[in-house]
């Protein structure tokens, strides 16, 4: 790994965490139990699923954790063009994720009191989060950030030409989709955007790790970029 050399372990951290954390996220999503906007019914769905529900959410944490370096790398990428975009979509993305950090706790602390045997607490507890303007804003509004900030850097990335065309797409879409899919408790649509990130962040990182550590610090034109028909 060099680890004494920067440059390099800079490069290989980012592209493992960019072929890692997508591939995590999708497994969360897939064995995730069905979400519900009624509160008596997810918490009885937590209760039939205790241990996918425990499961899904710590995956779904090592996830976000190893998101960061992706995104950092993903900004490195933009840091000589398409700057804006690289800074404004990598802060967004970033403030998206803590805010997923919040919501993945109080979801630990729902399977914590379900496990307990305390259900009218857990209906209790998340009705009062559902209502909650104080939670809702910090959290819920907040996470938003991470799909608007990852598909900014989708197009900086398409801009920049810094990868083909399709990969900046798969990212863009898939951050989207995400984002709808957690505001909807709509599993299949987060599925479907966690495959379309493996697809687009996979096919980066890959691409990070085996080019060059020149090619890492003046990130080039991808080589036969091929525009979007009706784009530019």
């Amino acid at each position: 790994m060099y680890l004494s050399d920067a440059h390099h372990s800079r490069k290989m951290v980012a592209g493992a965490c960019m072929v890692v954390a997508p591939i995590l996220l999708l497994v969360a999503t897939v064995i995730h139990p069905a979400s519900d906007m009624d509160e008596a019914t997810q918490v009885a769905t937590i209760a039939d699923n205790l241990d996918a529900w425990y499961a899904a959410h710590l995956i779904a944490l090592l996830a976000i954790v190893l998101m960061v370096p992706a995104l950092l790398g993903l900004m490195h990428m933009l840091r000589e063009r398409q700057v804006t975009l690289g800074h404004v979509g990598g802060g967004l993305a970033m403030l998206g994720l803590l805010a997923f950090v919040g919501i993945v706790a109080m979801e630990l602390v729902m399977w914590q009191l379900v496990g307990d045997g305390d259900t009218a607490a857990a209906v209790t507890l998340l009705q009062g989060l559902n209502e909650s303007a104080g939670i809702l804003i910090p959290f819920a509004l907040v996470s938003f950030g991470f799909a608007i900030g990852m598909a900014l850097l989708a197009v900086g990335l398409y801009r920049a030409r810094a990868v083909q065309s399709w990969m900046a797409v798969c990212v863009g879409v898939g951050s989207i989709l995400f984002g709808f899919g957690i505001a909807t408790a709509m599993n299949w649509l987060t599925i479907v955007a966690a495959a379309f990130l493996v697809v687009g962040l996979v096919s980066i990182g890959r691409m990070v790790l085996s080019e060059t550590d020149e090619a890492w610090e003046h990130t080039p034109e991808y080589e036969g970029f091929r525009p979007v028909p009706g784009m530019r």
